[in-house]
């Protein structure tokens, strides 16, 4: 079969793409469902919230569908939740009769880590979990008959035993700018507690300002979290700090020369884990420093696309002087960002790869 032509292609997802497309949660099926359908594909689309008193019928209309015309593969980009109803994982199972390779993107696997997401105590707490638990084990078993499981990076499919496990991580846009002008001004956009951790940073770029004055650290999040946050470095000169999200960040990202990703040494999930950050960030064209986890640095050092420091002050203080002062460097990193972005890491790439794993599993089904 040849790979390069035009597939029938059954995606289901549990979104409302008209609505979250913009959202943390929706930007991944909706650029998913975008470039399905640039690359030509003939996609019969499944989506919309799985608590939806329509979902049932839905799912029987495309099961109707797929029963006319027979797809090549499906693809489904998994819910917060397990799947909840019995429809959608009945499906997964008259796929695998039909003989349609299917693949399933793992997204959210917080209860693998149970003592950094404590289970609720209260009584209809408790009832609650008891519930997500048995609809983890009922789709757990209707993973058993997916071809193959994507999770967000290598070391994520290492806590499951599925039997294909296979890493697909977030992707970027051509965002890229036509001209930058190199000065010491980083970007941090995301969360600064919790999960995140900033503490070492600002006393890191404390001491940068004090060595160059022009240093500056342009800080987006949430405004409810900055304002619980206590830091000594808050009302510094050398830091912006705003509230925005979405388009209004491009002014923002074009000012800046470097950008950060912090997750927390504090949460053991952040090891497993990769940001969209990332990708949002070499979109821009923009070099990262970040801390060390395991599979955030995997990206950034097999890509060469930043450097990768302890969290700790000193640190983090030479990764950013050394991006800041060394413009020989520097353009090699914009370099080596660009070629790793147009390359290998944008969303068409993650759409290829999907297609062209299931039409493998197809031809190993046919033969």
């Amino acid at each position: 079969m040849n790979n390069g032509e035009k597939k029938r292609i059954l995606y289901i997802n549990y979104i409302d793409l008209s609505q979250n497309a913009s959202s943390g949660s929706g930007v991944r099926p909706y650029r998913i469902y975008t470039e399905l359908q640039r690359a030509g594909h003939d996609v019969i689309l499944l989506s919309g919230s799985q608590a939806s008193s329509d979902r049932p019928r839905l799912v029987k209309a495309a099961y109707e569908e797929i029963k006319k015309n027979k797809p090549d593969l499906c693809y489904i980009e998994s819910p917060t939740y397990p799947v909840l109803r019995h429809t959608d994982r009945r499906l997964i199972k008259r796929l695998h009769k039909m003989g349609i390779p299917t693949a399933y993107f793992y997204r959210d696997f917080y209860r693998m880590f149970p003592e950094q997401f404590p289970r609720r105590t209260s009584f209809t707490g408790r009832i609650k979990d008891l519930g997500l638990d048995l609809l983890q084990t009922l789709t757990d078993r209707a993973l058993r008959y997916c071809d193959i499981v994507y999770f967000p990076s290598q070391e994520a499919s290492k806590l499951f035993s599925y039997k294909d496990m296979r890493a697909l991580p977030p992707a970027g846009e051509d965002r890229l700018p036509s001209d930058h002008t190199h000065s010491p001004t980083a970007i941090y956009v995301g969360g600064v507690s919790g999960p995140y951790d900033i503490k070492e940073l600002l006393q890191a770029f404390d001491e940068i300002h004090g060595a160059n004055a022009e240093a500056r650290l342009i800080l987006v999040t949430r405004k409810n979290e900055w304002e619980e946050l206590d830091l000594p470095q808050k009302n510094a000169e050398w830091l912006e700090v705003y509230h925005l999200s979405g388009e209004a960040l491009e002014p923002l990202y074009q000012r800046a020369s470097v950008a950060l990703v912090m997750p927390s040494a504090h949460f053991e999930y952040n090891n497993f884990a990769v940001s969209v950050k990332v990708f949002e960030y070499i979109s821009r064209g923009l070099p990262l420093v970040t801390v060390d986890r395991r599979a955030l640095t995997k990206i950034v050092e097999s890509e060469r696309i930043g450097i990768v420091s302890a969290q700790e002050v000193q640190g983090l203080r030479n990764a950013l002087e050394q991006l800041f002062n060394d413009a020989e460097l520097y353009a090699e990193y914009r370099q080596n960002v660009r070629e790793a972005l147009l390359t290998r890491n944008l969303w068409q790439h993650r759409v290829e790869k999907i297609v062209s794993e299931l039409l493998e599993k197809k031809a190993e089904g046919n033969g």
